[in-house]
């Protein structure tokens, strides 16, 4: 099942985050909504969930914030 997340993040961080999610080999495909919000959306598999959840926890860790937004 995929699934999707929504987030937004200072602009200049989001070909950092897309190069790490691209590292990781099929945990998930980031695309930019709005680049000038820093609106990112990430798809993924909910298999990858897990992972993608502590992916995002070490990124925030190691000062690469985000805010997660939900649709409506």
């Amino acid at each position: 099942m995929e699934k999707t997340k929504r987030l937004i993040v200072r602009r200049d961080a989001i070909g950092f985050i897309k190069s790490i999610l691209e590292s990781y080999e099929d945990i998930g495909v980031l695309s930019v909504i709005d680049g000038d919000k820093g609106l990112i959306e990430i798809i993924y598999s909910a298999f990858f969930e897990e992972d993608l959840i502590a992916i995002l926890k070490d990124m925030k860790n190691n000062g690469i914030d985000y805010m997660e937004v939900n649709d409506g």
